[in-house]
């Protein structure tokens, strides 16, 4: 039985991302991360392509990859979700960046946009065809470095005990939560 102030189901991008937020703005709770396999190995390992994000706003704007994601979504995407991840999008890639994802550099330094479908500008961050791969090593490197986020493998979530089944009533004004 694993005792934990948070806990997040998963190791990927979005969990491991989650974990390492929560534990840099509270240092005070422990962070438990569980995965079904080993710490890296998750759907985040196996992207291949890169990350799409604005970048060289003089050739790019967040206009041409709305639109361009809009195009491609062929009427499925909710305009609003688009917007705002889009123009999230270089704040994310940098703090991964930060975090100590690499991703690949042209002879002068700049990054090596490339382009894929659907994209009508070079916006496309990657790292040899293991973008996923090094976003997931520099992820589990930051996580290493946390000593109150801890990684447990081989787990699988079927029975959570809260406070609720602990027959505690908690709600967002409930006192030290």
């Amino acid at each position: 039985m694993i005792k934990t102030d948070i806990l997040v189901i998963g190791s990927g991008i979005a969990g491991l991302t989650t974990a390492i937020k929560i534990a840099r703005k509270r240092p005070d709770l422990k962070i438990s991360v569980l995965t079904k396999t080993n710490e890296n190995e998750s759907n985040t390992r196996y992207a291949q392509g890169g990350v799409a994000a604005v970048w060289d706003i003089e050739k790019d704007s967040y206009q041409k990859h709305i639109e361009d994601t809009l195009d491609a979504g062929d009427g499925l995407c909710n305009k609003k979700t688009v917007e705002i991840v889009v123009k999230e999008g270089p704040k994310r890639v940098k703090e991964i960046i930060e975090w100590g994802t690499r991703f690949y550099k042209d002879v002068n330094q700049d990054y090596d946009l490339g382009r894929e479908g659907g994209h009508s500008e070079n916006r496309v961050l990657h790292y040899k065809d293991l973008t996923g791969w090094e976003i997931q090593r520099a992820l589990l490197a930051q996580s290493e470095e946390l000593p109150k986020l801890e990684l447990h493998e081989h787990f699988f979530a079927l029975d959570l005990i809260s406070q609720h089944h602990l027959g505690r009533t908690v709600t967002r004004v409930t006192p030290g939560i």
